[in-house]
């Protein structure tokens, strides 16, 4: 638990365009600002953020929210850890109240080992400057490499010493958990059950996530050793995944936009070098192909993409594998080769910064165009090597996701390889869609996997006790949005209804309105509470909307100027802030036309009115489902020959009229055609 006055001060603060900003490239438009969104595969700006109004949203998959749902939706992070975010952000201590140990066991989790491999660049950049072996032999080899200290510094390279034991026994002495060392890859067991260091000897590169946090490293040996690898990188662990990483990216994500062109090299000393000489805009794959994950976080910044590798046939194999995954992210792929015998450093450290750009400029070449000529010098111009050029050029051509580009391709391509246009376009067309059906039938098995996963994850879990029967509907459950599996919705569709009203005027005062005791008046939170007290009481108001309900009117009691939009928007209880924001970005998507005659509907005459009508169809649906559930019973006892059956089948003969009654003066008042949020039309019959 967090202290509400802390949670205040930081919505006070946070700005939603300053938030997002830190993720994803936003372009002014109009009075708002839009870019590519962070939570699909967006390949025109759909993601629009409004200032005014402190939400963002996505047109096209609908994900958004306030500044704290967008960092723990962005950043996968707990209500807890996503208020420390942004506290830290904008310099606000956050203190913990109370934790529930769930959270607690994530949390401390999640911290030891941030602070464990913090721990260890520390060690490791202290080793560099301050000992002598780590000036000896790594801060020269750094220097020899070209490296000033102002980078070696920016970049936080550090060195480990030959000792088997060097963050070991620093690690003991300040108390540091060996366990946590170990998790990420920086520490061994060995069989007798001690611990030795894994990165010993070498030099160290800390690889930064895209806020700047150290999540794993990578080493150079500097000697060599026989069987032992050049390069040894941190293991997989729940702060880092090789595959989403890049290399010099926290560095690099102001230039990129800036430049609207992201560089992409191989090695850690090709982007420091190119990084010094002024080249900022460039990132690495750390020695592996481009992935779909980090094509996705460079689009973020621009959707120009150059791949420069060495010319051997290494880096032309992983320029070519880069070329598909950013076709298919519909990235403008070029490629430049570098002359014979040069790498990125190399290249870098003999050339100025100008002379570096115009080599670029001059020599980039459009990605199929180049695995074509590529292609051509390895294979040939026999007929039989012809088809097999196509037939890649095609493949790689089907990757590309925008027709229009599809065909502006062909038109151009086919001439260079030798065949008409049509028969091209035939042949991609045909890879394009078997790619698309392909992709179809992962998607169906990994969606059956994930729905088994966490089935048999939540099998004994009850998410929400919201209305039953009809009412069940498929709800996105707003800890994981990305999970299909059918659950129950923790706050139904009238439920959601009035949540509108209380976020949106929740204390108009109504002045005509007649409470259950026959006094007069009341803001619109004191009018649902008091109006729902009735199903409330038979338990068909769901344990959620009590909640909101309750807190709402407790805080009514101690602060008669209640933002209710701030307070649910921003709740510890994930549930209510996804649904609270959910109903705040529907009124985001409404046309002017709309908003003007919003205006006219918010006199509160015409609240009231609008209020009461959602409040007595709410009841009117209560009221039907459990006539239905009596007539059920009543068939029940119908085909059975107990001797109290005739006592049962009265009582609920009973209990049917009274309900038919019910009903009827609902109906009544609510007029003869009730239209209700699952768009079922009653009649009164």
């Amino acid at each position: 638990m967090i202290d509400r006055s802390t949670i205040d001060r930081v919505i006070d603060r946070a700005e939603i365009v300053d938030v997002v900003s830190d993720f994803v490239t936003l372009h002014r438009k109009g009075k708002d600002y839009v870019g590519l969104c962070p939570f699909h595969d967006d390949t025109r700006p759909s993601f629009s953020v409004s200032p005014s109004r402190n939400i963002c949203k996505c047109f096209a998959c609908g994900e958004g929210g306030n500044p704290l749902t967008f960092i723990m939706k962005h950043e996968h992070l707990s209500f807890p850890e996503a208020i420390k975010y942004l506290g830290r952000k904008y310099g606000i201590p956050v203190e913990d109240k109370e934790i529930t140990p769930e959270q607690l066991e994530h949390k401390n989790k999640r911290e030891e080992l941030r602070s464990a491999n913090t721990f260890a660049k520390d060690a490791f950049v202290m080793s560099l400057h301050q000992d002598a072996e780590g000036r000896r032999i790594g801060l020269s080899y750094f220097r020899e490499r070209g490296l000033k200290d102002e980078t070696i510094k920016e970049f936080e390279l550090g060195y480990s010493p030959a000792s088997a034991t060097f963050l070991v026994q620093k690690a003991q002495a300040a108390g540091m958990s060996l366990d946590s060392l170990e998790e990420v890859g920086l520490v061994l067991k060995t069989q007798r059950g001690d611990y030795i260091d894994r990165y010993r000897d070498r030099v160290i590169y800390p690889i930064h996530s895209i806020s700047g946090n150290v999540v794993g490293f990578g080493g150079r040996i500097l000697v060599k050793k026989e069987n032992t690898g050049k390069y040894i990188n941190s293991p997989a662990s729940i702060l880092y995944d090789k595959s989403r990483e890049l290399y010099g990216l926290y560095h690099a994500k102001n230039a990129l936009s800036k430049k609207d062109k992201c560089l992409v090299v191989e090695g850690y000393m090709d982007v420091l070098s190119m990084h010094q000489k002024g080249v900022k805009n460039v990132v690495a794959s750390s020695g592996t192909a481009l992935t779909h994950e980090q094509v996705q976080m460079i689009k973020r910044y621009t959707s120009n993409l150059t791949l420069i590798f060495d010319s051997d046939a290494a880096g032309i194999k992983a320029a070519l594998k880069g070329l598909d995954v950013g076709l298919e992210k519909s990235m403008n792929v070029q490629v430049v080769l570098l002359p014979d015998g040069e790498d990125p450093d190399s290249f870098t450290q003999a050339h100025s910064l100008e002379a570096i750009e115009e080599y670029v400029q001059q020599h980039e070449v459009d990605g199929l165009f180049f695995k074509a000529e590529t292609l051509a010098k390895e294979l040939g111009d026999t007929p039989q090597a012809q088809a097999e050029i196509v037939q890649h050029l095609a493949e790689s051509m089907a990757y590309i996701p925008e027709q229009l580009t599809r065909e502006i391709y062909v038109g151009n391509m086919a001439p260079h390889l030798g065949v008409t246009a049509e028969a091209l376009s035939r042949k991609v067309e045909e890879l394009y869609r078997q790619k698309i059906q392909d992709r179809y039938k992962t998607r169906e098995r990994e969606q059956q996997r994930a729905q088994r996963l966490q089935a048999e994850k939540q099998k004994d879990v009850e998410v929400g006790t919201g209305a039953k029967g009809e009412q069940e509907q498929q709800a996105p459950q707003p800890q994981a949005p990305s999970t299909k599996k059918r659950i129950k919705n923790p706050v139904n569709l009238f439920e959601e209804d009035l949540l509108e009203y209380i976020i949106k005027e929740g204390m108009l005062v109504l002045e005509d309105f007649q409470k259950s005791d026959g006094t007069m008046g009341g803001n619109v939170i004191e009018a649902i509470n008091d109006q729902t007290l009735d199903l409330r009481a038979t338990g068909d108001l769901s344990s959620t909307f009590q909640q909101i309900l309750d807190e709402l009117m407790e805080e009514l009691s101690q602060n008669p100027r209640l933002n209710p939009e701030r307070y649910l928007t921003w709740h510890e209880n994930e549930i209510i802030t996804y649904y609270s924001n959910k109903k705040l970005m529907e009124d985001y998507t409404l046309s002017p036309m709309h908003s003007k005659f919003e205006e006219e509907e918010k006199k509160p005459e015409q609240v009231s009115y609008r209020l009461m009508q959602v409040i007595m169809s709410y009841k009117y649906d209560r009221v039907l489902q459990n006539i239905s559930k009596v007539l059920g019973e009543i068939y029940t006892l119908a085909d059975s020959d107990s001797k109290e059956t005739n006592k049962e089948e009265e009582a609920l003969l009973t209990k049917y009229a009274q309900l038919c009654e019910i009903k009827n003066k609902l109906a009544k008042m609510l007029g003869e055609r009730i239209i209700n949020p699952y768009g079922r039309v009653f009649r009164d019959e």
